[in-house]
């Protein structure tokens, strides 16, 4: 599929681009960074939106199959990316003055390999949560995170999460849907 340029591929099991995916491109479109950072890769769409503006990039996904269709994109459109396989954090070292993420986030699942494209646990919670309380810690002086959430789960908890964390939060994309509003968060540490 073409995405605003790009050329993305979507391997079975790995969530294609949708319009959260296409609301957090528009979010960080005007962003520039030395060291960038995607979280839930996924296909590695939204990193691959802002790679140009990028020195150096890294994407990380728990998925070995979504890792992969990530450094295939990036390959096919001639960018480069360090493409980690992990859990959130786990595998990364030092400070990134951009990171974003698309987190699964719908409540639900019982664990299954199949469902981590989608799923974060009976409140959708589990993920999001995590990403606050760590990411902190891996953003540079001046640094800002983007985290993209749905309704479903608590915007609300997750701005008051990221202030009892010491970071600045606020709203900075929204599109309403009949059943769900879906938002973007940015996120800085506060000085």
């Amino acid at each position: 599929m073409r995405i605003r340029g790009l050329e993305i591929r979507v391997f079975d099991g790995v969530y294609p681009p949708s319009e959260d995916t296409f609301l957090l491109m528009d979010a960080v479109s005007g962003e520039r960074a030395a060291r960038g950072l995607e979280l839930c890769s996924g296909t590695g769409a939204v990193g691959l939106s802002i790679a140009s503006r990028v020195g150096e990039m890294v994407a990380v996904d728990l998925n070995p199959t979504a890792a992969m269709n990530t450094l295939l994109n990036y390959r096919e459109n001639g960018m480069r990316a360090h493409v980690v396989v992990g859990d959130l954090f786990s595998p990364i070292r030092g400070e990134f003055d951009l990171i974003v993420m698309n987190p699964p986030y719908l409540p639900d699942g019982d664990g299954d390999p199949v469902d981590l494209a989608w799923s974060a646990g009976a409140s959708g919670r589990s993920i999001i949560d995590r990403f606050i309380s760590e990411v902190g810690d891996f953003l540079s002086q001046g640094g800002r995170a983007y985290l993209l959430q749905s309704s479903i789960n608590g915007i609300g908890e997750s701005i008051e999460r990221a202030d009892s964390e010491g970071l600045d939060a606020q709203i900075v994309g929204r599109r309403d849907f009949d059943f769900e509003s879906l938002v973007v968060i940015r996120m800085a540490r506060r000085v």
